[in-house]
């Protein structure tokens, strides 16, 4: 079975505005993506230090990932965040998985 497309966005916060992203990032999950036909999962991590944040984002095909991010609510919520130090965007494909 071929996986879908991960998409990867790391971005450098200062640990008092760390709760708001994370708090745009849920909010952009639970009103937008998850109830996209095309979304597979997501995650929000948060470093130790609290300096940085990561939004792993599967969708089904990079044709989904495109149409979803060009939606005006998340396109709003990805600028802001990427307007305040986005440090990496990269598109993964699953090579293999180990464990559940």
């Amino acid at each position: 079975m071929t996986e879908g497309p991960v998409l990867i966005h790391v971005w450098a916060v200062e640990p008092a505005a760390e709760s708001t992203a994370v708090q745009r990032l849920e909010e952009l999950f639970a009103d937008e993506s998850t109830t996209d036909p095309g979304f597979v999962s997501a995650r929000i991590l948060e470093s130790d230090d609290r300096t940085s944040l990561a939004a792993v984002i599967e969708m089904r095909s990079v044709e989904d990932r495109r149409r979803i991010e060009q939606l005006p609510e998340v396109r709003d919520v990805l600028d802001h965040l990427h307007g305040a130090a986005n440090l990496v965007l990269r598109l993964y494909r699953q090579v293999k998985t180990y464990g559940a």
